[in-house]
């Protein structure tokens, strides 16, 4: 049995034995091995997949994470990480957010509100995404203090839909919006064509033997359901049936947002305003100048261009141009609490992942996401203490070597 140590401040130095989760799950590999298995084939490989034929791009993030190094140092006092971070005017439990995720409903029915509540309980933010099964108004209650909201681009009626979205999410109490800019088209994802999952889906024969090997998906299915893109029945109309809905959103939906629409958001939104998937210095700079609160560093978990480079390489650089000016977040291939750590010592003030609390839901259903949070928050706890980082400010005065950087020019 682990001995309980106490510093000075009487803070906890040891965790007590693990339980039987943390034995049988301990890394994020082991849940996606059972997210495999949960869940139907359609549900697991659209979590799993990624842009092009090989997929290269998902590789590069994780492979590109794995090759920076970081020097430790020893002897200082024994510690209990503060792993706590402002972002944005308020402050969070750790440097670790849920990024925002396609239609976490149909991964495990009823997937958003288990992310709320989670995220609520842990103090740390869950990000709706737009295409959600559940409703703005709906996450910022049962995650009022911890709900930030992602847009895509809606074209028709001059962007009317997006700004009455906006609207609703000011009067819901959303604390951040994030607008994603790197969708400037729909990319191929072999994997969901296979599977037949396009818009509209027509579920078939094949997708009955998919899901009948699945009873606890079908029984989260039977309480929860599937209200796919929910935050838009409102403009394609209340009384329509679900599947009108899809094919609603997929027509209005398309493109990515200019720097002069990025220009509109800031003059109509009042709150924190970040934009996600930029992966160019003088891209950074230009939200930077627009006002822009925080910039997310992302090539989408390489789900969008199989050539784009690992979001990490192209960090660094950002970091350096933008400077204290905006709020530099990091996300893409974040596994574990020493990728957290890898990407807060080159400059990121915090990070997102996506497929880590996707496998965690598909592994352990409503319990998943709680699961995942207490994973990153053990895990960034003690790489910090390893490192002998007290704070996650500390982390960037650590050695790091990375290899893959880039140097781009002006």
């Amino acid at each position: 049995m682990n001995k309980i140590v106490k510093n000075s401040d009487a803070q906890l130095l040891y965790k007590s034995p693990p339980n039987k989760l943390e034995l049988k799950y301990p890394t994020i590999a082991d849940l996606r091995r059972r997210a495999r298995r949960r869940v139907p084939r359609f549900a697991f490989d659209y979590v799993d997949g990624a842009a092009g034929a090989n997929e290269t791009g998902m590789h590069r993030n994780a492979a590109a994470l794995d090759a920076i190094e970081v020097v430790p140092r020893y002897g200082v006092e024994n510690f209990k990480a503060d792993m706590e971070v402002d972002l944005f005017g308020r402050r969070f439990s750790a440097p670790i957010a849920v990024a925002p995720m396609g239609i976490p409903g149909m991964v495990w029915p009823g997937g958003e509100e288990a992310f709320a509540k989670a995220a609520q309980e842990a103090r740390m933010p869950f990000t709706l995404g737009s295409s959600s099964a559940a409703t703005i108004e709906r996450i910022t209650e049962l995650a009022p203090d911890c709900t930030w909201f992602q847009l895509y681009r809606m074209p028709n009626n001059d962007l009317a839909i997006n700004f009455d979205l906006v609207k609703r999410a000011e009067l819901a109490g959303v604390h951040a919006l994030i607008l994603t800019l790197d969708v400037p088209a729909r990319t191929k994802r072999p994997r969901e064509l296979r599977n037949r999952l396009i818009i509209p889906y027509r579920p078939g024969l094949r997708t009955v033997v998919d899901v009948l090997p699945h009873p606890a998906w079908l029984l989260a299915l039977s309480k929860n359901g599937i209200n796919a893109f929910a935050n838009y029945r409102k403009y394609a109309g209340n009384n329509l049936p679900n599947r009108e809905v899809v094919k609603f959103a997929r027509k209005q939906s398309g493109g990515t947002f200019t720097w002069g629409e990025v220009e509109k958001f800031r003059d109509k939104w009042k709150g924190p305003l970040v934009v996600k998937g930029i992966l160019h210095p003088q891209d950074a700079n230009r939200a930077s100048k627009i006002g822009v609160d925080g910039i997310i560093v992302s090539n989408h978990g390489g789900r969008q261009l199989e050539s784009a480079p690992a979001s990490i390489d192209v960090l660094p650089e950002i970091v350096s141009s933008v400077g204290n000016n905006t709020t530099i977040l990091f996300d893409s291939g974040i596994r574990s609490g020493e990728d957290v750590i890898r990407a807060l010592a080159l400059g990121a003030k915090s990070t997102l992942s996506g497929r880590c609390f996707m496998y965690g839901l598909a592994a352990l259903g409503s319990k998943g996401p709680k699961y995942v949070i207490d994973y990153f928050f053990e895990e960034i706890s003690e790489s910090m203490r390893q490192v002998g980082a007290k704070s996650c400010a500390e982390l960037t005065s650590l050695v790091t070597r990375h290899t893959g950087a880039y140097l781009f020019k002006d």
